[in-house]
């Protein structure tokens, strides 16, 4: 996964055609999609509706709810040659709080906007010339922050990872599974069929890397404050 190395592109918000219900009644009637039977329509499997997309729309609904909610997330990440790169996130892309682990070495950052505190580990600190362990207030814009990304924006990070979405499993457990690689053989991404379309779980492996990340706490998620002092 190669492009987890580089800043991925957000993904562009859609609607999501839900089949129950309507405010009113359209001027012309709606097109039937042609990927989907939908006699077979189960309002307790299918609930809101993501699973009767065909894969591409689904993932742009998948990201367009992802962006309008913070989270807490958890990563864990592993290159080719088996490097680790642990992240704990909470919040959302432009609020949250992290802790970065890579070689067993934790760098802390907290953003708040346009404004940014980073404790960095040993490591990062003889790079950027800092103290290791003093907090450093930069702007959110600074290569403390962004040298992470996308694993400190959940929208970007699963626009990157789900960018060969090729299909959708059966609903299943109130979940259903957006594939990955040609029939799902990079991994999957596992999504709540029950009000928005949020993720719980993604699990991918390919030449470049693997990555396993959880996800919970949508809408709720608090990220920790920035110092006063910055």
């Amino acid at each position: 996964m190669a492009e987890l190395r580089r800043t991925a592109a957000v993904g562009v918000a859609a609607s999501l055609l839900l089949v129950t219900g309507c405010a009113s009644a359209p001027a012309e009637p709606a097109p039937t999609p042609t990927w989907v039977d939908l006699a077979g329509y189960d309002p307790e499997r299918d609930a809101n509706g993501l699973s009767l997309l065909a894969p591409a729309d689904a993932r742009r609904q998948i990201l367009a709810d992802v962006a309008t909610a913070d989270t807490s997330m958890s990563v864990t990440f592993r290159d080719a040659s088996g490097r680790p790169l642990d992240v704990e996130f909470t919040g959302g892309s432009q609020r949250f709080s992290a802790e970065v682990t890579a070689d067993g070495e934790t760098t802390s950052i907290v953003v708040d906007g346009a404004r940014a505190a980073v404790t960095p580990s040993s490591p990062v600190a003889a790079l950027a010339g800092l103290e290791p362990g003093v907090v450093a207030c930069v702007a959110a814009t600074d290569d403390l922050v962004t040298r992470w990304h996308p694993l400190l924006d959940p929208t970007a990070f699963l626009a990157d990872a789900t960018s060969d979405a090729s299909g959708l499993g059966a609903p299943a457990g109130g979940a259903v599974e957006l594939l990955l690689g040609e029939d799902g053989t990079a991994g999957v991404l596992r999504v709540s069929t029950a009000g928005p379309a949020l993720p719980s779980e993604l699990i991918r492996a390919d030449e470049a890397a693997a990555v396993h990340a959880r996800f919970s706490a949508w809408g709720e998620a608090e990220p920790r404050p920035l110092p006063d002092d910055c």
